[in-house]
């Protein structure tokens, strides 16, 4: 693969393209709780409630996988649902499916309106350690012929992060056979979280906006 060094930063809703630049966000080619809530005594019906009814899970969610939807944050992401297999090995590259190190997935619709630009779902997995998301990462970058730069809606294994602070890496292909023509694909891991979320759109540059958005503090 070839691999140089571009930075992209994000600055006052610009995109400012320059060599060796350390600031906002950063993408580097070569190869994100819920807020707590105080908790006072329980009232006496809830503690009177049997245990089925504190344990049950409505939206179909194990506690591993709401977890992990608490840390997209509800004003990026609604509706999560557990992840179809097929959607937790999605490109770009082939990635680790669950049982392979992933030990959570899900999927949710994201907060994106008819006629803006981005995905209108994302996939977000958790990892059962670091070794698994590193794996997972280096199978799908293995798999990408790396040409350009992801911020041009071209294949490319880049990492990003926020000035100097490398916070994951980040992949990005075209679309495989049988997906819509010009369909984007970019997968990213933040590594603190021991996560990675992909996302696809037949708006690449579009696609990249959102994330900008998505990924912002």
């Amino acid at each position: 693969m070839r691999r140089r060094t571009v930075a992209v930063v994000a600055a006052g809703g610009a995109l400012v393209v320059a060599a060796a630049v350390t600031t906002t966000v950063v993408l580097t080619t070569g190869g994100g709780g819920p807020a707590a809530r105080g908790s006072g005594p329980a009232d006496t019906a809830a503690q009177a409630a049997p245990p089925a009814a504190v344990t049950s899970q409505p939206d179909g969610l194990t506690p591993a996988e709401r977890a992990l939807v608490g840390t997209l944050g509800p004003l990026k992401v609604h509706d999560c649902v557990p992840a179809p297999a097929g959607r937790v090995t999605e490109p770009p590259g082939p990635g680790l499916g669950l049982g392979q190190g992933v030990d959570a997935a899900v999927r949710c619709e994201t907060n994106v309106s008819a006629g803006e630009p981005g995905p209108t779902e994302v996939v977000a997995r958790h990892y059962r350690d670091a070794a698994s998301l590193k794996a997972d990462a280096d199978r799908r970058a293995a798999a990408i012929d790396d040409v350009g730069s992801c911020s041009a809606g071209q294949p490319s294994t880049e990492t990003w992060g926020r000035s100097t602070r490398q916070l994951g890496v980040f992949l990005c292909d075209h679309g495989p056979a049988g997906t819509p023509a010009g369909s984007f694909d970019i997968f990213w891991t933040v590594t603190a979280d021991q996560t990675a979320l992909s996302a696809n759109s037949t708006d690449a540059a579009g696609l990249i906006a959102w994330w900008r958005d998505f990924t912002a503090p």
